[in-house]
């Protein structure tokens, strides 16, 4: 089995993070059901709230971009 970590976030999401493998994972790279082993609660943001909540980038305008034009033949 392997151990994972529950952690819950101030914003209310939460993740199950591995804190260790185990030996038939480490083989076939399928998970186990999840055996949590430890609970964290912490003030931060989640990675996809803190994301979001990041102020655009200011220069964001004059970057050009490629945009792919498809020609419809007829």
């Amino acid at each position: 089995m392997c151990n994972f970590i529950q952690r819950e976030y101030g914003c209310g999401h939460h993740r199950y993070i591995a804190s260790r493998w185990c030996e038939l994972y480490s083989i076939t790279h399928k998970r186990c059901p999840p055996e949590v082993t430890h609970f964290e609660c912490v003030d931060n943001l989640c990675g996809d709230c803190n994301a979001k909540n990041q102020p655009p980038v200011p220069w964001e305008d004059l970057i050009k971009r490629h945009r792919k034009h498809y020609a419809i033949s007829v």
